[in-house]
């Protein structure tokens, strides 16, 4: 079991590893969890360290991807497709499960730990950032 739990601990510890810069944006601790069905979504850590920048856009090479936000509604929860997504100046927005998240429809493949999701954010600012979601373990 120690050696179980070593392996997880590394491969998570792996992900927190990468970041990637461009001019006041910091994305780190870029995940995904593994799929068996039709969709699957991504997470994030967003850190601006300058002006205010909007997120317009997610591509990558999948049917549909989109940003969603999770939503508590009449205690059923929903999510909302937004178009724009702001980065406040001088702060951090998290994409995390429960909230905002990156949203792959139409897959035809499995994601297993281990791999890859390529995509690019686009920002109104600050353009395009190529980031990879690594597939870890779900918790």
């Amino acid at each position: 079991m120690k050696y179980i739990l070593a392996a997880l601990l590394m491969v998570c510890s792996s992900v927190s590893a990468e970041s990637y810069i461009l001019g006041n944006l910091t994305i780190k601790d870029a995940f995904a969890y593994p799929t068996n069905g039709r969709s699957g979504a991504g997470y994030f850590v967003l850190q601006n360290q300058g002006a205010e920048d909007t997120l317009i856009k997610v591509v990558g090479d999948y049917p549909r991807v989109m940003v969603h936000e999770s939503i508590m509604e009449n205690g059923v929860m929903t999510m909302k497709h937004r178009m724009k997504v702001k980065v406040p100046a001088g702060g951090v927005f998290e994409f995390k499960p429960g909230a905002h998240h990156v949203m792959f429809m139409g897959l035809t493949d499995d994601w297993n730990v281990g791999d890859e999701i390529a995509v690019t954010l686009k920002f109104e600012t600050a353009g395009p950032l190529d980031i990879k979601f690594v597939v870890i373990p779900r918790p």
